[in-house]
């Protein structure tokens, strides 16, 4: 990978893996190119946004940023992954100023229409690959729409850590007024309720093994991923969506619609966030009367959109950790936790969970025809709060 072009087409490249269980061979993965780096976007003082019921904001900010970064990316294909609170990406260099200037604009959103502060920054995979870390992609496909990316190798955990810790923090944060902010956020949409579970609860679930050889820490995964499998059943039924139980928001309510407002006119001012509050309405009126009666225009077949959406989701994740968003019966989540248990107690592991009842979608939509991608988190929390108990874990296995 020498050249430029060939560095900057390093992902597309990538061979696509057909099964998600394949992630748990390192086999399966490669090295992101030296040339590289690692954008990282995050909301600072997310704990005291959610416990004030403001994890919708949280999550919007996250997903804002996946939106701008892929716009700002245009045709190229870069791996990405959300994590609730942040996102992060790897681009080449080609694209890294775009990239800088993509999540100030996100930056500068998250601020004007949410009073959050999200926090940037760069690390080149250079950096991290000369502090012992590496960072491997693999490319998964979760339906004919939607290719997902894998990481594996502890680098993308490094630049997390980088990016936070108060030592290097300074080194690689984009500053504010280092970069003009420009990019689009276009396609960011939240339109839908939150999804109740159609077995009770809704479980976010953290996985990461312990080992330190990576053979015996993708053995883990594959133990992991099997007894998922084994206690809640196929992917289908466990799925934390389902077609007929997707509602749109009621046209008529401002406050479910106004994220989608803060987002696509964050720059137009008060009437400007209102002109964008009645169009949103009307288009959720709109999608219900399409979806209702199952009309197809001339790009999309309106009876398949649910079915579509469903497949298009972003349900479960690998980013050196793994993450699932299960829906279950509470004997399902005391089997599992029970289980995870044992291996933390054993040191093969360190997990992290959160239940509620519903499931919170948040949406990017580039055309109606299949080209849209679904973030889901649960609700109250999910993922966030799944991590702050995983993290709790974590840190008294390192004070033993």
């Amino acid at each position: 990978m020498d050249d430029s072009s060939s560095s900057a087409s390093f992902y597309a490249g990538l061979p696509v893996l057909t099964d998600f269980g394949a992630i748990a061979d390192a086999a399966n993965f490669l090295p992101l190119p030296l040339d590289w780096h690692v954008a990282t976007c995050d909301v600072r003082n997310s704990t005291q946004a959610v416990q004030a019921g403001n994890y919708k904001h949280v999550n919007t900010v996250g997903a804002s940023a996946v939106t701008a970064m892929l716009n700002a990316a245009g045709t190229l294909e870069i791996p990405f992954i959300f994590e609730g609170d942040g996102s992060a990406f790897c681009v080449p260099p080609e694209l890294l100023e775009d990239a800088k200037a993509a999540l100030v604009k996100t930056q500068e959103m998250a601020r004007g229409s949410f009073g959050l502060e999200l926090r940037v920054a760069t690390v080149p995979v250079a950096t991290i690959r000369a502090a012992g870390h590496d960072i491997l992609v693999a490319r998964v496909r979760v339906s004919e729409n939607y290719i997902q990316a894998a990481f594996a190798g502890g680098g993308m955990a490094y630049a997390d850590r980088y990016m936070k810790d108060p030592a290097t923090a300074p080194l690689c944060e984009v500053k504010r007024g280092s970069v003009a902010a420009r990019g689009s956020l276009e396609g960011l949409e939240c339109r839908w309720q939150d999804i109740p579970s159609r077995h009770g609860e809704t479980v976010s679930l953290i996985v990461r093994a312990l080992a330190a050889d990576t053979w015996e820490a993708t053995a883990t995964y594959r133990r992991v991923i099997g007894k998922v499998h084994e206690i809640y059943g196929s992917d289908e039924a466990c799925h934390p969506l389902t077609p007929p139980l997707l509602s749109l928001v009621p046209a008529f309510s401002a406050r479910q619609l106004g994220n989608e407002a803060g987002v696509r006119a964050a720059d137009q001012g008060p009437f400007g966030k209102w002109l964008w509050l009645m169009r949103a309405r009307w288009f959720v009126i709109l999608g219900w009367f399409l979806m209702k009666f199952g009309l197809k225009t001339e790009q999309t077949d309106w009876s398949r959109y649910k079915d579509t959406l469903y497949r298009n989701t972003d349900v479960r994740k690998f980013n050196d950790v793994y993450r699932q968003i299960l829906a279950g019966k509470p004997a399902q989540r005391e089997a599992l936790d029970a289980w995870l248990a044992e291996g933390y107690a054993k040191k093969e592991l360190v997990y992290g969970l959160h239940v509620t009842d519903r499931a919170h979608m948040t949406c990017l939509v580039f055309n109606y025809s299949g080209k849209h991608l679904h973030f889901i988190d649960g609700a109250d929390g999910g993922l966030f709060l799944a991590a702050k108990q995983f993290k709790e874990r974590a840190a008294k296995l390192s004070a033993v």
